[in-house]
């Protein structure tokens, strides 16, 4: 097998080994989520029906989604919507095979309407309507429609579609999994919105969060009762985590919030995200594909929701470098994967490859090469919806944060 030109490890330079660290999360109902996830869960329900109707995946990215936000007149703990949400789908996609036409509107609005539904807890109060913008445009005729499994030329050995950066780093770490446990612990709450939105910092052993929870109509009656729940759910996760950490814990809430006014003077919404204040958000704004938004890890150039599962470089080669880092990071510990493809490699043939890692790993460039020859990506990107965003379980995530016991 061809090999990169390098493969370097690099002097550690981890998040783990740094004295401060910044990590912030949106939560599954935040705008810029609400984009990714529609975006992702219409490329998975397109990627069924062709596989099931077809065999194959035909060509498609559908990573140009934009959520444009309603509008939402409130009462003092209630209201209704007098503008609807709308969900505009761009980008690219095979309207057809073998003459055959497939049903691409009904596709992408029923994953919309699935994941918005999935997402909002307030879903029943919102209106909403989907725009159709994407095209079947390219400079070969049969690339968007297809006469036969011939027109696609991925097939059976995918290549990079594209030059592109990608990077894949494990395990979490402690600030990372503190950042999806604020979401996780604040949307279990019955009150509690989606659009949960928690920056963390961690300084040395002293962590500091900062989160913004709304609260969703038909739970709360009064604005000190809605100060009184994030309190109390606040207090109760700063129990937690001074149970597994060595060091203070800070959790800070809504900090526009106060306990004068009516309900909705706070951050009251009826859907359970700002979309009802008429708030946008757009596919790769938002989080990466560890579901976090990392300043202190090293950033790839490709955002995945929507891309190809078959063969998009995007996508691809996200699921390669991130099942390397943590195949890696499982026998030697902290370590971060970096590969660089040009337009037309085969996978297993990256232009260049880094291994950054606490500790020396004296087989690292085996052990990731050989990961780089896996194929079996669709059935993890399509069947098991791994990238779609998705609140993790709450149990999960304390485990992490558990010290190690001694056998």
């Amino acid at each position: 097998m061809p090999t990169a030109p390098h493969a370097t490890f690099l002097r550690p330079v981890l998040p783990h080994d740094l004295g401060i660290e910044v990590v912030e999360r949106k939560g599954v109902g935040h705008p810029d989520t609400l984009a990714d996830s529609i975006a992702e869960l219409a490329s998975i329900r397109y990627s069924e029906y062709c596989l099931r109707e077809f065999g194959a995946i035909l060509h498609h990215n559908l990573d140009k989604v934009a959520v444009l936000g309603g509008r939402a007149r409130f009462g003092d703990t209630d209201g209704t919507y007098d503008r609807p949400v709308r969900v505009i789908f761009g980008g690219r996609i095979s309207t057809s095979f073998a003459g055959r036409t497939i049903p691409v509107r009904e596709i992408l609005e029923d994953a919309a309407a699935e994941q918005l539904r999935t997402a909002l807890p307030g879903f029943e109060h919102i209106t909403w309507q989907a725009q159709h913008e994407t095209t079947d445009s390219s400079k070969f005729e049969s690339w968007f429609a297809p006469h036969g499994l011939q027109d696609l030329p991925e097939r059976p050995t995918a290549f990079s579609n594209d030059t592109a950066f990608l990077v894949g780093t494990a395990p979490r770490t402690t600030a990372e999994t503190v950042a999806l446990l604020t979401e996780a612990w604040f949307r279990q709450q019955p009150w509690a919105g989606s659009d949960i939105k928690a920056l963390v910092i961690r300084d040395e052993h002293a962590l500091t969060v900062t989160v913004c929870v709304p609260a969703v109509a038909g739970h709360l009656a009064s604005n000190a009762e809605f100060e009184d729940a994030v309190s109390d759910a606040a207090r109760e996760l700063t129990t937690q985590l001074l149970k597994r950490l060595p060091g203070p814990v800070t959790v800070v809430c809504n900090t526009r919030n106060n306990r004068t006014g009516p309900l909705s003077s706070q951050y009251f919404t009826l859907s359970g995200s700002a979309i009802d204040y008429g708030e946008d958000g757009l596919v790769g704004r938002g989080n990466a594909r560890s579901g976090l938004i990392t300043p202190g890890q090293q950033a790839g150039n490709e955002a995945l929701f929507g891309k190809n599962p078959a063969y998009h470089v995007g996508k691809v080669g996200g699921w390669l470098v991130d099942k390397a880092s943590r195949s890696l990071a499982e026998q030697f510990g902290p370590c971060r994967i970096a590969v660089m493809w040009r337009n037309g490699s085969p996978y297993p043939e990256p232009a260049s490859l880094d291994i950054t890692a606490t500790h020396l790993v004296p087989a690292g460039d085996e052990l990731v090469r050989d990961v780089l020859c896996r194929t079996d990506w669709v059935p993890d990107l399509v069947d098991n919806q791994h990238y779609l965003p998705r609140v993790l379980p709450v149990p999960e995530l304390l485990a992490e944060l558990d010290p190690p016991t001694l056998s």
